[in-house]
């Protein structure tokens, strides 16, 4: 596991001089000291559980999160205009100040810097900051949680709606078990939308950059990795042979964007990067579990960047605990995933992911 203050050789930047309890963290934009041509913007993907409030605790565990971490922008899962006001009141009691675009649904994004534009998209919003000068569009998502069909090779269903197939099952148990035809996976995956509101996005992150503006994208996609569910993991975690090439991310990258966490972590054996079904010692395991005879361990939070000159990516890691649940059991997992492991209140069934990225200012 990583703790703090291996991160700071890690990435070569302060994480925040917070602990839980202590009330206190660096306040200012990560590398804004100084006049040098680079500065590091770490991004948070953080889905926070409707808002902390199913763990004791929670609430505040969400604030002591982002204060010992440190992130320069925060992009927020499960969250709404009420749960982003009280974390910007519970920073601002910890001395820190952030910004909100305003979103007036979930997703959201805070961000260390002003926010000098903002929009809203559906399962999507944006915000705009300057980053020494270099503006950076940033994108938050939390996709749609129903047609969860990553659960059919894992024999449950994944919520599927009527009058389409497999909704007979809602979430339980497939009497017959596992499916694992992949042409009916894809067609159900496309039914959930996830894709098309992706690439409305999309498109208008390509109008973005024409404007001279980089480009990072981060959410709850609830949708896996294309990248993850390959030939060499066909037999692991419960995919009984299934490979599919998922079609979200499939589309994020044929836009161009770069999936920070693979490609500092390649090896979906060795490195899976599991987001989700998190352990958190404050709630039951049934409460973390929606297929408790599977494992139905997937990565389904993410970081992406578009490449450019002015940014490079220097990092990647979980935040969180390092035990998920396995078949209704907290499992600590097994590969070379490294964790920033939390020493304060966990307030969310999900992991986080942090990236960290260099940018080039202006002024170089």
């Amino acid at each position: 596991m990583v703790r703090r203050r291996e991160l700071l050789g890690l990435v070569g930047a302060a994480v925040g001089a917070g602990v839980a309890g202590t009330g206190t963290a660096e306040a200012r934009p990560t590398g804004t000291g100084g006049r040098g041509p680079h500065r590091t913007l770490k991004i948070l993907q953080f889905n926070i559980w409707l808002g902390g409030s199913r763990v004791p605790g929670g609430r505040d565990g969400i604030a002591d999160t982002v204060a010992a971490v440190g992130p320069d922008v925060v992009m927020l899962s499960e969250s709404n205009p009420e749960r982003v006001a009280h974390l910007l009141s519970d920073l601002a009691a910890r001395g820190l100040t952030y910004y909100d675009n305003a979103n007036p649904t979930d997703p959201a994004v805070i961000s260390r810097y002003p926010i000098i534009e903002h929009q809203s998209f559906p399962s999507w919003s944006k915000a705009v900051i300057s980053v020494g000068g270099t503006e950076v569009v940033a994108y938050s998502g939390h996709l749609e949680y129903r047609y969860y069909v990553t659960y059919l090779p894992r024999g449950y269903g994944g919520g599927t709606p009527e009058p389409l197939e497999t909704s007979e099952y809602g979430w339980g148990e497939i009497p017959t078990g596992p499916i694992t035809d992949t042409a009916l996976i894809n067609r159900l995956n496309e039914a959930s939308g996830r894709t098309a509101v992706t690439r409305t996005v999309l498109a208008d992150a390509a109008q973005e950059r024409r404007r001279g503006r980089l480009t990072v994208m981060a959410g709850d996609f609830n949708e896996p990795s294309h990248r993850d569910w390959t030939r060499r993991t066909r037999n692991l975690f419960d995919h009984h042979g299934a490979q599919i090439e998922w079609s979200t991310t499939k589309a994020v990258e044929d836009a161009g964007f770069r999936d920070s966490y693979r490609e500092i972590h390649p090896d979906p054996v060795r490195t899976p990067g599991f987001t989700w079904p998190s352990d958190n010692p404050g709630a039951k395991v049934e409460e973390l579990t929606w297929a408790p005879k599977a494992d139905e361990r997937d990565r389904i939070d993410f970081v992406f960047y578009h490449p450019d000159r002015r940014i490079r990516l220097l990092d990647s890691v979980i935040v969180g605990p390092s035990r998920s649940i396995v078949r209704n059991v907290r499992t600590r997992e097994a590969g070379r995933d490294r964790f920033l492991e939390p020493d304060w209140t966990w307030p969310t069934d999900h992991k986080a992911v942090l990236s960290v990225f260099r940018v080039a200012t202006r002024s170089r």
